[in-house]
């Protein structure tokens, strides 16, 4: 059995591993073919990556639910946003009815941490009610950075989690978290409804 599909969105700075998360959903739990809008970086920036998303990526997987999931198997359209600042008008668009959102950071990067303390404040902005997390590679002590790290993106500790974007056990488990959330919110939301029909 399955659910009905939800719309999720990763987002996060230029060179976080959007594309890459993508990916390795698309290739790990397939039912979809992966779109991308990448073009060549003529700037600064193509020391870290010779191309980046233009507008966004786009692919549908389903998600298998884990051994103590409340959810059953789950078809998820997964769009990514572009990480360079000059095409965030995409970022609200994209987040247009979304169940829940995903930031991605390079935490070895100075630059990538400001970049994505910027974004987790504008998706805040956008959906302040919508699940949400902040996953962070190159992380070489969790444990001991956590809240520091929290606190530069802005964000709670409980938000972060660790996510190597080329290991689809990690992504595919960041995923479940995400539905976990969206699933959570909307029983409450069909509870309060009942509730308030049956005064």
């Amino acid at each position: 059995m399955r659910s009905e599909p939800r719309k999720i969105v990763v987002t996060g700075p230029f060179g976080a591993g959007k594309t890459t998360f993508a990916t390795t959903l698309t290739d790990g739990l397939g039912g979809g073919t992966l779109v991308t809008t990448e073009t060549g970086v003529s700037d600064e920036t193509a020391a870290l990556k010779t191309s980046t998303t233009v507008a966004l990526d786009h692919t549908s997987v389903v998600v298998p639910a884990g051994p103590a999931s409340a959810w059953p198997d789950t078809p998820v359209n997964l769009f990514g946003t572009p990480g360079q600042e000059r095409f965030s008008f995409m970022w609200d668009l994209l987040a247009r009815n979304m169940h829940a959102y995903l930031v991605l950071v390079d935490a070895s990067r100075s630059a990538s941490i400001a970049q994505a303390a910027g974004i987790v404040s504008a998706f805040a902005r956008l959906a302040p009610a919508c699940p949400r997390l902040v996953a962070v590679s190159r992380w070489p002590d969790p444990a001991g950075t956590r809240g520091q790290l929290a606190h530069l993106l802005g964000t709670t500790p409980s938000a972060l989690v660790a996510c190597d974007p080329r290991d689809l056990g990690q992504c595919t488990a960041v995923l479940r978290l995400l539905l976990d959330g969206v699933h959570t919110l909307e029983s409450r939301r069909a509870q309060a409804a009942t509730e308030g029909a049956h005064p």
